[in-house]
This record gives C-alpha cells, structure tokens and sequence, in this order.
C-alpha cells in the first residue's frame, strides 16, 4: 500500500532454504531503496502453498515478483518454476532465479521453462547491493506497476481504482471507457439473454466474462481485475446469499449485482445488507435497465470509498489522519492484549515550523510537510502506521516492539534522518523534530491515554533543548519524582554508592577469558542492588550519564590495571559508552585518555562498546570519534546488534572489531527458524568484514553447541558467569578459562 505519496511496496516472494542467504537478501533488498515487502518460503512445496493461498497461507497476498533459488527441499525449483509458468493464474508473475549455479545447462533450462532472469548469487555484500539494484530495475524498468495516487481534484473514479489495496479490486477502465463485467450464471440461457441485453443496449462497450461456479468466479477474479460483478444467487457450489457474503468477502471496491428469478422483498433487503449494490429479478429488466443498474453500482461504489479515502487521510499528504490512526492503534491494542505483545506510539512535533511558514509562505509549508512524511515512512517498517495528526504534528504506530531500546534506535533514525536538508524547490531547508514516546502496557492501556503520554513526553523532549526523544515513564512520570530520583542518583556518585560487576566473554573453542564487561550497579542506601535500567533512563534525561560514564571508564581501567599487576593472565576490561557521550566526540576522547594515563592501563586491553542507537543518533560524529579511539589501539564493539533498524552494510564504515549479538535472538535460536537465520546472517557478514561474532545472553549448553556449529566467535552469558563483584572474578580470571560442556547429571 502506498504511503507518504510512493508507489505501494512490491510483494515479493523469495524462495531460498538457505537462511543466511535469504537474510543477505533481505538487507540487501533494504539497501537497494527497492520499496518491498519480502515474503519467504523456504522450499518449494511451501512456495506453492503460498502462490496457491493453500492452508495457512489462504490470505497471503499474491506476490508481484519471485525470487527463485533452484536446488531446494521437497520440491526443486525447476519445478516451482515449471508450475508457476503453467498455471494461468500465475504466469504472469516475473520470476528472477537467484543461485550459485553458474552451469549453461542451468541458465538455458531456466528460461526454457520462461523465467524472467537468471542472476548469480555473488559472494561480497556490495555485489549482493548491487544485484538486488538491478533486480529494482528490472522490476521497474519491464513490469508495469500501477500508477501513483493521483491529485485529490482527480476524479473520484480514477483516484479510488489505485487508492484501495487489496487482493481482488476493482479494474481500471479498459479501452475508450470499456467496462469489465463478471456475470456468474450456472444458466447457460439466462447467461446467453444477459449478453445480449447488455450487447443491445450500447450504452458503454462491455467486456462481458461468464463463470458458472462461485469458485470459477474467485478464480477468474484472481486472474484479473473488473469493474462490476452479475450474480445468480443459484449456483450448484454454493447457494443462497452463501456466495454472495463468501464473494464480498473477497473483493473490494467491486460492485456486485445479484440476479434472481425471485421477487422477495425480504430476499433482496438481506441481500443488500451482505454487501449487494443492487437486486435485480431476472425477466423484470431490459438491456438499457441493467445496463444503467451497472453504471450507478460502479459509480456508487467508487464515489463511497473516495469519501471513505478522504474520511481517512490527510489531504495533503495522504498519509492517515487522526481518526484512521485511533482506528489502527485500537486494533493494535486489542492484539497487544490477546497475545501479551508490547506495542508503542511516537509522537512528532517539528521544531520551529511556525518559522518556515511565516517567513517562507504556506506553499514552501505545504511541502516541507509532505516531504517530512515521506522521510519518516521511509524510516519505520511497513507494518507501522505513519499519520499526521495535526498541522506539524505526526504519530507513529509500532504494532509490535520486541524491547524497549527499540524505540531509542528508531527515534535515532528518524533524528539522524532529520540531519540532511529538505530541498524545496531549488531551497534547502533544515529541519528538526522533538519526539515522545509512550508503551502498551507501562504508560497506558487504552488508545487516547497512550496518545496522551507520547504527547506529554514529546514537551519533555522540547523542554530539554528539542531535536531529541523523551520516552515517558510512568513510574517517574512527575516533574518532583524525576527531581528526587535525580538529586538521589546525584548523592549515590558523589558518595561512592556506585558498583561495577563484570561479566566474562569466553573464546568459542577454547573456553578462554578473553575480556571483562564492566556492568554499572547502584548500591542504594535501603540495601538494595538497582540494576542500570532502573536509573539510566534517568540520568540520560538529565545528561549525568556524561559524568557516570566518566567515572566506569575510570574504574573499569582502574580494576583492569590492578588485575595486571597482580600477575593474572591479561585480558580486556570493556566498558559500554552511551549516545551522549559518544556525540561529545572530543570530550570522550580526552576522557578516555585521561583514564588510560590515571590507571597505566594498556590502550590494547581497554574495550570500548557501543550500541546501534548511539551509532545512528549522529553517524558522522560517531564514525570520526571511533575512528580516533581506534587509532589509539583500543577495541571497539557494537553491541546488541541485530534489531532490524541499522543496516549490515554500515558495520564496514566503523572500526568494530567484533559484532555482538543482541540476546533476543539468542535465546530462541535453537528452535526458532527466523532467529537462527538472523544469527547466520549477521555472522556471515561480519566474517565477511574480517570481525568476530559475539553472542551474547547465552544460558543453556543446547545454545553453546548450535553456536559452535555455526563458527560463532565468542560467547557471554549466565551459562559462563553472572556479573560478579571485582573481587569475586579474581579466581575466574587466575583460572584462565571456563569449561563450554558441562556434564549433565544423571538420576541414580
């Protein structure tokens, strides 16, 4: 479905049993700009369910390009490919075969059997970039997609044919105006007198097709578009207004017309309540009757969903507006409940637009405004919802977050994205945003108190110098609550109250302790131990994250010297740096050298890590100040990678050493198909670009096992070691190593 004024993203069907490849298409896919959604199957029998909408795959789109793999399980892709060119409904769809087989006998099979394209799958991630870039070409350049939006003051007609997506929908007009009628009649008479009725009456050039089964009809109407459908409420598949609720059910923006031989007032009411435009009584019509009942039901229909389209959405981007946002978040909402999902809502306010438009004139305005939309729906997922809510107002809808942090990395984005300059007619124009932030369930349970608290959050943004993102909390919601944490976290640094635990990352073979990852804790007064998560958020907010990071770096370089000089094997103590600190750039750097000089710490045995959010918030300023610390012979890392939001390809622009794993996947990747293909992706590609792989989160020996298998570097987690005070670790460390195969215990 089109957004933001771009075409709707191409459904694209990518056959592959290779996980890491399929990933490596996906990103690649992403970097190309090619604006998609990509569907996987994994081998060809599930291709063709798929194709066919057979069992669980009943709804599924119908992809507009294929992407074939030929060796593949259960069904070889000459096969696939064989049926799909031999199946009327399917022969349309261009399919590319993408392999490793670079055989003659391979390439001229596959366009024997009239494939599109044949490409080879290269080796290097930039060839992968490329390749998917003539595939967009190829899609662009040799099929014809529908048309974009066009201007509101079009004809309703000509906006509502490409303004509703779905999987049957209404045809555009064909030749000097010629309308496309499906008449399903199981009466090879009555079918014959309807044809000739309508040939007769020579109002408008008909195209009239005939199906005599319901599930003829549906295959017809998979096979092209109409623009009316006659139906005879007697058919032998289905009978009844049965075919008429299955058939409504299947087509949108396609009127439909039922035809009976009875006079029933009460038959025609509950007709028209299941969806019918009209009911006509067959021998009660001549040519010139239908033939107008047509034209006012194709009218009809079109004329309501253009009102419904602009109910709906923002005219002037066409993005959705506040009442189809409430619609989708209490949907979402009602998901999030049923399957105990996190959902979250951001609200974007731009700053000082009020500016641009008295100084450069509303038109200048207007245009900002549809491009920032644009900006941001190229920002998110096509599964979130991008609305504008008000005049310089915009939300964003995430059905689904898997963590918090998410909602950082994407704010990033959409910030970072902000950084180049919107060019409006030949001026460039730069622009920010302030974004807040709420979350199903924390901040609220119904749709206007989550809109309420992204709301108030995004003040909080503005109030803390704008271009910036405030997630609102409810447990510290209050401007007096925020301060007394604050003044707390304050007295805990000046009164030492701060602790680091460190936690081992071992080598994948040998079991060796390759570094300590110091871990910041509060010991709080009352006796408790506050892990990060609990004050960090705050001290981000407030900016004393500068100053505590400060203080780990020294420490952390401080404990890591004093276990040199105890004699224990060397090792590498890393400490994590945050977004704030990374975008001081200079200041960092004299940081770190500063605790380097105080400590006597070796630059080699300090690691510094890094997370996705803090790389994309200002890319540049990142890319200068690692650049640096890595010229001085210290590590860096990226750490919890994997999220979806920053791009494999940006890794090779960076230092990093080593690619860390974000836990999520981790923990499911034994059993979870999607998670253990993302696992193999990321390593493949960094491997690619000469850095170790990370796993982090790693608790049972199952994990340690499918990890070796799949030439994981190193590993962290509980099955190793908990976080430890500095003075438990001493052992570990003299130890040297850690076992990886615990011997299981057995019941005497």
């Amino acid at each position: 479905m089109r957004q933001g004024g771009r075409k709707r993203p191409v459904d694209i069907l990518l056959v592959e049993d290779n996980p890491a490849d399929a990933r490596l298409a996906a990103e690649a896919l992403r970097e190309s700009s090619f604006d998609n959604r990509l569907h996987w199957a994994s081998d060809g029998v599930q291709a063709m369910a798929f194709l066919r909408r057979e069992g669980k795959d009943a709804e599924a789109p119908r992809p507009d390009l294929i992407l074939l793999d030929l060796n593949l399980p259960k069904k070889d892709g000459r096969e696939v490919l064989a049926e799909v060119k031999g199946d009327p409904s399917l022969k349309r769809i261009p399919v590319v075969v993408l392999t490793t087989s670079q055989a003659d006998s391979d390439r001229n099979r596959s366009y024997e059997l009239h494939a599109n394209c044949y490409f080879v799958k290269p080796r290097q991630w930039d060839e992968f970039v490329e390749l998917m870039h003539a595939i967009g070409d190829f899609w662009f350049t040799r099929v014809s997609l529908p048309d974009p939006l066009p201007a509101l003051h079009e004809k309703p007609s000509a906006l509502v044919a490409q303004a509703v997506p779905a999987p049957i929908h209404a045809a555009r007009e064909g030749p000097a105006g010629e309308r496309k009628v499906l008449l399903v009649e199981d009466s090879p008479s009555d079918a014959r007198i309807v044809h000739e009725l309508l040939t007769n009456a020579g109002r408008r050039k008909l195209s009239l097709s005939c199906a005599s089964t319901l599930g003829e009809a549906m295959s017809r109407l998979r096979e092209q578009p109409f623009d009316a459908i006659l139906l005879d409420l007697s058919l032998p598949d289905s009978g009844g207004l049965d075919g008429l609720a299955s058939l409504h059910g299947r087509v949108t923006g396609v009127p439909i017309i039922v035809l009976t031989g009875l006079k029933d007032e009460a038959l025609a009411a509950r007709a028209l309540r299941q969806g019918a435009q009209d009911y006509v009584v067959k021998g009660k019509f001549d040519g010139d009757s239908l033939s107008r009942a047509l034209e006012h039901a194709i009218e009809r229909t079109r004329g309501g969903i253009y009102v419904e389209y602009l109910a709906h959405h923002d005219t002037l981007t066409d993005l959705p507006n506040r009442t189809l946002l409430h619609d989708r978040l209490c949907l979402a909402l009602e998901h999030a409940r049923r399957n105990r999902l996190t959902l979250a809502v951001l609200f974007i306010d731009l700053d000082h637009f009020k500016e641009i438009n008295d100084g450069l004139g509303h038109g200048t305005g207007d245009q900002l405004l549809q491009a920032v939309g644009a900006r941001l729906c190229g920002s998110v997922r096509a599964s979130d919802t991008v609305a504008r809510v008000g005049g310089d107002e915009f939300t964003i809808l995430f059905p689904e977050i898997k963590r918090t942090q998410d909602l950082g990395i994407v704010s990033a984005k959409i910030l970072n994205s902000f950084r180049a300059p919107f060019l409006i007619g030949r001026r460039e124009i730069s622009m920010t945003a302030s974004i807040g932030a709420s979350l199903y369930p924390n901040d609220g349970e119904d749709a206007d108190s989550l809109l309420k608290s992204a709301d108030s959050a995004m003040y909080r943004a503005k109030e803390h110098g704008r271009n910036n993102f405030e997630l609102h909390s409810s447990g510290v919601a209050s401007l007096g609550e925020r301060q007394s944490l604050n003044a707390s976290l304050q007295e805990a640094l000046r009164r030492d109250q701060l602790v680091l635990h460190y936690q081992p990352t071992v080598d994948a073979v040998s079991g060796q302790i390759v570094s300590l990852e110091a871990l910041l804790r509060w010991q709080h007064p009352d006796g408790s131990l506050l892990r990060p998560s609990r004050f960090l958020p705050l001290a981000e907010e407030s900016g004393l994250i500068v100053e505590i990071g400060a203080w780990v770096l020294r420490a952390a370089c401080l404990q890591g010297r004093s276990w040199q000089s105890a004699g224990l094997p060397p090792l590498r103590v890393a400490v994590n740096v945050s977004h704030r600190q990374l975008s001081q750039g200079r200041s960092l750097i004299e940081t770190v050298e500063a605790a380097l000089r105080e400590s006597g710490l070796e630059p080699r045995r300090l690691e510094i890590e890094v997370k996705e959010a803090s790389v994309m918030y200002d890319e540049s300023t990142a890319i200068r100040t690692l650049r640096a610390l890595h010229d001085m012979g210290i590590r860096i890392s990226i750490d919890d990678f994997g999220t979806g939001y920053a791009s494999l390809s940006r890794l090779k622009c960076f230092p990093f050493g080593s690619v860390k794993i974000d836990r999520t996947f981790i923990r499911d990747v034994t059993f979870s198909p999607d998670d253990a293909a993302m696992v193999a992706a990321i390593t493949a590609m960094a491997h690619s670009l000469r850095m170790n792989v990370v796993a982090e989160g790693v608790q049972t020996g199952e994990q340690v096992s499918y990890l070796l298998r799949n030439q994981i570097d190193q590993m962290q987690g509980p099955y190793f070691s908990k976080p430890r005070p500095a003075e438990e670790c001493t052992e570990l460390i003299a130890a040297g190593k850690v076992t990886l195969h615990r011997r299981r215990k057995t019941s005497g």
